[in-house]
Order: C-alpha cells, then structure tokens, then sequence
C-alpha cells in the first residue's frame, strides 16, 4: 500500500513538472499573481474636514487644492490627506467621484484634475449648503495624480462627511 502511494505521488509530481514547467515555476507564477491581486487593492475616501462643527473653505484668491482630511478608506495608501492628491499605485481604470457642500457665499465650484488637466467639475449656485456632485471613470498611469481644486473666490463647507473626495480601481490595466 506504502508503495502504492508513493508510486501515485511520484507520477502526479512528474505530472505535474511536465505540464506545468516544474513545481518551483508554478510557486513563482502564483506568487507573482498574488503580486498583481495585492497591488491591484486600490480604493479611497476621504471628508473634507475631521469635525462635525459646519467648517466652510475658501473663498481663496487662487484656484487651491483641497486636501481632504478625514480619511475613511485608504487602501492601497494612494491619497495623501496632506496634500489632498491621490497618486495612482498601479496603471489602470479607476471610478473617482467628488461632492461638495456650498459654503456661506452660496456658490459652489471645483474641478477634479488628472495632472494639471481639467477632467470634470461640479457645480452649484443654488444657495448655501446646497450640495452638488459628479463623477468619471478615468484611465490613470501609474503615477499620475488626481485632486479637487476649489475655483478662486468660490467656498465649499463640511461637517466630517458631506463633502467627500473618492476613487478606487476598478481593474489594473
């Protein structure tokens, strides 16, 4: 029976190494597919201020780079709430969203940028605490980064989770 079974493992790793390159191949080729699972966890989402008091920004002389400081997700550890940029980890297609809350002068906008370049923005000028929000999916380059730039003289408010900066990879490329 002993040697029954060693007769079958025998065959199986021979099997085994024939089709499929070896068992130290078939290790590497799984370990390098974790690899790819592992980098390819990318998801984020962050409010604009870390209070529940009402906190308005802006009205700023320049277009200013928000920086979202209450983190809620951050896998992947592509956004840097101290400068408000997401930098993608890994190249692929992403879903990133952004919604504001207008502050006290009841005029609300903002673009996302990919890299300096205008993707989309939200709007409203409805009255204040009115809320607007918009999204793109957006192919992205490993390296690049994405932020919220509130336009000069316009106001944004919050209170921990009204206004949220969010993006996660939706498959690498």
């Amino acid at each position: 029976m002993k040697s029954s079974l060693f007769l079958v493992a025998v065959l199986v790793c021979g099997l085994v190494s024939a089709q499929q390159g070896g068992l130290p191949e078939r290790v590497q080729k799984l370990e390098a597919d974790n690899d790819v699972l592992t980098k390819s966890r990318v998801a984020f989402s962050a409010a604009l201020v870390d209070t529940n008091e009402w906190t308005a920004k802006g009205p700023f002389e320049a277009d200013e780079t928000l920086k979202f400081e209450r983190v809620i997700t951050n896998i992947g550890n592509g956004y840097d709430p101290a400068t408000g940029l997401f930098t993608a980890p890994v190249k692929g297609l992403y879903y990133i969203q952004v919604t504001g809350i207008s502050g006290p002068i009841g005029e609300l906008h903002a673009g996302v940028k990919k890299n300096g370049i205008n993707m989309f923005a939200i709007y409203q000028k409805a009255r204040t605490q009115a809320g607007a929000s918009n999204a793109m999916v957006l192919v992205l380059e490993q390296g690049d980064r994405v932020y919220v730039q509130l336009w000069a003289g316009k106001t944004i408010a919050d209170q921990g989770r009204l206004s949220t900066f969010t993006g996660f990879l939706v498959f690498p490329m």
